[in-house]
Parts: C-alpha cells; sequence; structure tokens
C-alpha cells in the first residue's frame, strides 16, 4: 500500500481528498493529515508517506516551501499540488521543485483518482527498477539469468508495471 499524506489549511479540503479518493481500489491508504506546512514537516519523518497531496497557499510556510523541505528529506516523495490558484508562476515553481502534477480547486474526483492512478504505477516502476538495480549490483553471472526470469515472472503475474525492455537494458 502506497501512504498518502494530506496537507491543507481548510480542514474541509483535508476530508474532502479522504472522501474522493478510491483508496482499496488505488492500493494506497490516507496515513496523516495536516492543517499546516510546519505540521506536515513534523510528522513527515514518523509517517514516511510515498505521496504528498498539498495546497500551495497556507499561512505561514506555504506549499512551495515545504515541498523544497520535503524534497531535502524524502526526493522520492511523488506531490500532488492542490489549488484554487491557475497562476503559471505556481505551476513554475512547482515544475521547478520536481512537481508533476496540479489539481485546481474545486476539486474533480475522477482527475483526483486518474492522477493518484499514475502516481501509483509511477511509485511501483521505480520500487522495481531499484529491485532490479540491486539484483544487477549483487548478482554474480551465475545466477543473474535466474534472477533475471524471477522479476520476469513477477512481471507476468501482474506485481510489476514497466516494459520488457527496461528489464533487459541492465
Amino acid at each position: 500500500m502506497w501512504k498518502v499524506m494530506i496537507v491543507d489549511d481548510e480542514k474541509l479540503i483535508c476530508r474532502l481528498v479522504k472522501a474522493l479518493v478510491k483508496w482499496d481500489e488505488l492500493g494506497m491508504e490516507s496515513v496523516a493529515t495536516a492543517d499546516n506546512a510546519l505540521e506536515a514537516l513534523e510528522l513527515l519523518e514518523e509517517v514516511r508517506p510515498d505521496i504528498l497531496i498539498t495546497d500551495i497557499r497556507m499561512p505561514g510556510m506555504d506549499g512551495l516551501e515545504l515541498i523544497r523541505e520535503v524534497k531535502k528529506h524524502c526526493p522520492e516523495i511523488e506531490i500532488i499540488i492542490i489549488s484554487g490558484y491557475a497562476h503559471f508562476e505556481y505551476a513554475k515553481n512547482a515544475i521547478a521543485l520536481g512537481v508533476g502534477n496540479y489539481i485546481l480547486k474545486p476539486i474533480n474526483q475522477e482527475e483526483l483518482n486518474k492522477t493518484l492512478l499514475k502516481i501509483g504505477e509511477r511509485l511501483k516502476e521505480k520500487k522495481y527498477v531499484r529491485k532490479l538495480e540491486t539484483v544487477n549490483r549483487q548478482a554474480t553471472d551465475g545466477n543473474k539469468n535466474r534472477l533475471r526470469k524471477t522479476l520476469l515472472e513477477d512481471l507476468i503475474s501482474g506485481h510489476g508495471s514497466f516494459s520488457v525492455e527496461q528489464l533487459t537494458k541492465s
């Protein structure tokens, strides 16, 4: 299960996101909500989320500052910005910070779930690529083929989501 943290100064938005997401269907769970960026940073180490959903405009530390700090500690985390502001500068700054997902309020359930589905697939792919890299580093020539076969069997059985070309590159 992928772990998701939701950060928004509007408690109603946090509850709305939790209600709109098809958690079980996506293989995800909401592990924490925070009312502000500072609270989110405190929770980060404790809950170790895979995905962060955050507002951009919050009192104190805004969402962009939060993303900068989160990326320092957890560079692999996937981030979705939910904002009522369609300003190009926000989107441009978010892209510069490595955010690829920007959803405008009012939140559309289908768009939110599709975005989370894509992120889940991306996380699954990253996990298997890391596993493959580890296998390749640790494997001797004699057992590389056996380990690759095991990884391919995982993919065929539905435990992976990337292409055979990615497996055979190494």
